[in-house]
């Protein structure tokens, strides 16, 4: 069984999490902005985001053109005159705030750093993402982190996985790359040459070209490659 010197893990949908924070911010952003937040309206707005998300790893729009679009599109469907970046600053204070955890993620990074470093490779906000896991219980388990908003560049590029593997120092062949989305996490990985482990606690379906090394239901399975 193959043993890694370096965890590279993904934060949101991973360690973090994302649809619990983004719901209670994009509320306070509403309520800021005094708009109703309905329960479809918030839905909405998190289609257009996740859409725009993943335009930014096509490489299709800029993250700065991406915080703006996602709140002009979504007030254009709501049919309000308001200024997208008034509400895009508003909500990514908002969002820095939120730590929520996933289930088991504190306990399984904890252990898992315990045996080898952890470097978190995401796309975001660095203020955002930097803020959330120094709020969190988990910051104090990270050695390092690779951001999508301080590179230039996001996954599925290799360079974020290559920008990591420099900062700790680590060959390729033995780090593992951990996340939740085959695309951006897997393609990463596979385009800078390492092994994957997709954490698909769902049981989703791949539809992607990119196959993981491993795949597992649970964070803990992925302490036996550690």
């Amino acid at each position: 069984m193959p043993k890694y010197d370096l965890l590279l893990a993904d934060a949101d949908g991973t360690l973090l999490d994302f649809d619990a924070a983004e719901d209670r911010a994009i509320r306070m952003t509403m309520a800021a902005m005094e708009v109703a937040a309905e329960d479809h309206h918030v839905a909405r707005y998190k289609a257009i985001n996740e859409s725009l998300w993943r335009a930014f790893e096509r490489r299709e729009v800029t993250q700065a053109e991406l915080r703006l679009l996602r709140f002009s599109r979504f007030f254009e469907e709501l049919g309000v005159t308001l200024l997208a970046e008034k509400a895009s600053d508003y909500f990514v204070e908002a969002l820095a705030q939120q730590a929520d955890v996933l289930e088991g993620a504190e306990a399984f990074l904890k252990e898992a750093a315990s045996r080898v470093p952890v470097v978190v490779v995401t796309n975001g906000i660095p203020s955002v993402q930097r803020s959330r896991f120094a709020r969190s219980p988990l910051g104090r388990y990270i050695k390092d982190y690779v951001i999508s908003g301080e590179t230039g560049f996001a996954k599925p590029d290799p360079r974020m996985i290559e920008r990591a593997l420099e900062l700790s120092g680590v060959f390729g062949g033995r780090a593992l790359m951990l996340g939740d989305e085959p695309a951006s996490d897997m393609g990463a990985a596979v385009a800078a040459g390492i092994d994957s482990c997709w954490y698909n606690p769902g049981g989703r379906v791949n539809l992607t070209g990119y196959r993981p090394t491993y795949e597992i239901r649970g964070l803990n399975e992925a302490l036996q490659w550690l």
